[in-house]
């Protein structure tokens, strides 16, 4: 991530590891960047594009990390 800070796969995943070990407010801060790089997502555009191609046990523990952090629906 230092090396390409706008790499939003690498993004989402500090967002929802943060989120669930209990850290809002570092999840939050990334959230904000990952919005200033990406302003429409939400978690029905997360899931209709990884959905596809993700097994569901990641899809939703990324999903509920996403949703902790304050990604809207």
């Amino acid at each position: 991530m230092h090396r390409q800070p706008r790499v939003t796969s690498a993004i989402r995943v500090k967002i929802a590891a943060n989120a669930h070990l209990g850290r809002l407010d570092e999840a939050r801060a990334e959230l904000g960047r990952l919005l200033a790089i990406d302003p429409g997502l939400t978690i029905a555009g997360y899931r209709a594009f990884l959905g596809p191609a993700t097994a569901p046990e990641f899809l939703d523990i990324a999903v509920t990390g996403l949703r902790l952090a304050g990604l809207p629906e």
